[in-house]
């Protein structure tokens, strides 16, 4: 431009310090999210007690080992009380007591506090029905409906005729899911008939019904279950619980469990508490097939036992033939949607869940989980190894997943697919947090840096403001959506996460919130605010000009 000069900034060491200050921010915030991250997994890769007791160590070792680790579990998970039982060699061997029956008395868990086992009842049930399978009153594999007198399964637009007893067992006969229903003691008991006249899925009361092809995909089904109660009792002219008291329960030795809340059990039951760590009232399961057995350690290894051959007994304990304990644990056939990944197992078994070991051996396993209560076994055929975990909390399974892996170290066993989907778990929620506080970290750095250099100004915070940041509204309100969802996984795997997820939640919003309040000043052409410095007009300088440079005529 003739007649002008533009003259060099004199200070060039300080703008560029002014520019890198910015990036130095932006660069130092990602550092510091990533560090983040790091703890965060690693802390949830961490188990609470640091060591693994070594494989192979005598009992004592591995008591003393639990006497250490299992307070520090119940106490990290917010777990009232816990039981151990475990089975060596195929027969019972010691069962440990930790915590409290009953946190607001301070009554201390023992080795024959009772339990409600919930879906454990299941695997026992099934023993019944076995049983009548291998006296020839009930064949495993033909319609049910033959031994039904008193109960015609809906019409549906699936045939009847396969619903078998093995598919009922196993979960594949498509039948609906159905629902838990809960009485109170005082309150009276339903019928298995008036149960599946309103045990049918949808919003009003319906009987049971075929929701599937029979045989064709695993669906759970507390409605089966009360089938299987049916069948017991007309086969067997019996009440379901005084049949399995008679043919299983005692038989295997187990005389402090019961399918019926007794008398003698009520002062020796452990309180039950909610995930909140909230005392509740013990409920009275109405399918009584699939979830109201009471037990004890002792009774539930003896049956963990029963299956495996020791010095003593043969396998099945003279309650079940060889056969019959083969067929127990025998996996459905493997079957296009049969998908229990989400379960954290390979297939279903009769009453019970199966996994595959590396080596190419099984594991029998099956779990009860309700309010109130968290329980779980495990057998492993081949070693003649098993273990029962009991908790009076429905926010016990974290603290049952660290439990086994201690378990299966002692007895040179590899992780269970619980203890793995359990840190999965804690790994992914501190991944989600850690990012979260990476991202907020970041754009509050921006935005900082933006209201220093004028290209955010503080507003006024109104519905058109609102309205036109689409991207920080729809972050608050998804922020509180996550936080619903997050809540739960984080309060049961993650307690000592809980306050920093909210930290990091609240982080998130307040970042949010931020670039509500301080919003982008407009951009004129294709310049930012924040390019320019506003100059006044001053002797030598014209306005407008480029901050750091004076023209000169």
């Amino acid at each position: 431009m003739s007649g002008l000069t533009l003259r060099p900034d004199p200070h060039p060491a300080r703008r560029s310090e002014v520019v890198s200050a910015p990036h130095v921010m932006r660069a130092g915030s990602l550092a510091a999210g990533l560090v983040v991250v790091l703890i965060l997994v690693s802390q949830a890769l961490r188990p609470v007690y640091a060591f693994r007791p070594p494989a192979g160590a005598p009992e004592p070792t591995f008591k003393a080992y639990l006497d250490r680790s299992a307070p520090l579990v119940l106490r990290h998970y917010d777990v009232p009380g816990m039981v151990i039982s475990t089975v060596i060699r195929g027969a019972p061997a010691r069962t440990y007591a930790y915590g409290f029956a009953d946190r607001e008395r301070r009554k201390p868990m023992t080795t024959d506090t009772v339990f409600r086992v919930a879906s454990i009842s299941k695997s026992l049930t099934a023993w019944g029905v076995l049983r009548l399978v291998q006296e020839g009153k009930v064949d495993i594999d033909a319609p049910i409906q033959r031994y039904l007198s008193h109960w015609p399964l809906p019409k549906s637009k699936f045939s009847t005729l396969g619903v078998t007893t093995r598919r009922l067992l196993n979960h594949t006969a498509g039948l609906n899911a159905g629902a838990d229903q809960f009485r109170r003691p005082d309150e009276p008991a339903k019928s298995p008939l008036e149960m599946l006249a309103r045990e049918g899925d949808g919003p009003a009361v319906g009987p049971a019904t075929l929701v599937s092809q029979p045989g064709a995909a695993y669906r759970y089904s507390v409605p089966g279950y009360t089938l299987l109660r049916l069948l017991l009792e007309e086969q067997s002219h019996q009440n379901f619980q005084d049949y399995m008291k008679a043919q299983v329960l005692l038989p295997l030795g187990m005389t402090s469990s019961s399918f019926d809340w007794d008398g003698p059990l009520h002062s020796r039951t452990a309180t039950p508490y909610q995930a909140n760590g909230r005392p509740m009232p013990v409920l009275i399961p109405e399918d009584v097939a699939a979830d109201s057995l009471f037990s004890t350690g002792p009774d539930l290894a003896r049956f963990v036992a029963a299956p495996l051959p020791d010095d003593n007994l043969p396998a099945g304990a003279y309650v079940l033939t060889t056969q019959s304990v083969e067929r127990f644990y025998a996996s459905a056939d493997r079957m296009p949607g049969i998908q229990l990944e989400g379960l954290k197992l390979d297939g279903p078994g009769l009453g019970c869940f199966i996994e595959q070991l590396p080596n190419g051996g099984v594991i029998i396993t099956n779990g009860g989980y309700d309010p109130g209560w968290a329980s779980q076994f495990y057998i492993v055929p081949g070693t003649g190894d098993g273990i029962v975990v009991l908790t009076n909390s429905e926010a016990g399974e974290p603290a049952i997943a660290e439990i086994l892996a201690d378990w299966a170290a002692w007895r040179g066993l590899p992780p269970m697919k619980m203890t793995r989907a359990h840190y999965v778990l804690r790994m992914n929620v501190a991944l989600v947090l850690g990012i979260m506080v990476m991202i907020s970290l970041y754009f509050g750095s921006n935005v900082i840096v933006e209201v220093g250099s004028g290209a955010r100004r503080l507003g006024a915070l109104t519905l058109a403001a609102l309205a036109g940041s689409v991207f920080e509204t729809t972050l608050v309100l998804g922020l509180m959506a996550l936080w619903i969802l997050l809540r739960v996984p984080i309060v049961t795997s993650m307690p000592i996460f809980y306050d920093f997820g909210a930290f990091a939640i609240s982080l998130c919003a307040l970042v949010a919130m931020a670039r509500l309040v301080f919003p982008r000043v407009p951009v004129l052409g294709n310049a930012s605010a924040s390019s320019f410095e506003p100059v006044a007009p001053a002797a030598g300088k014209r306005p407008g000009a480029l901050a750091g440079a004076t023209i000169t005529p």
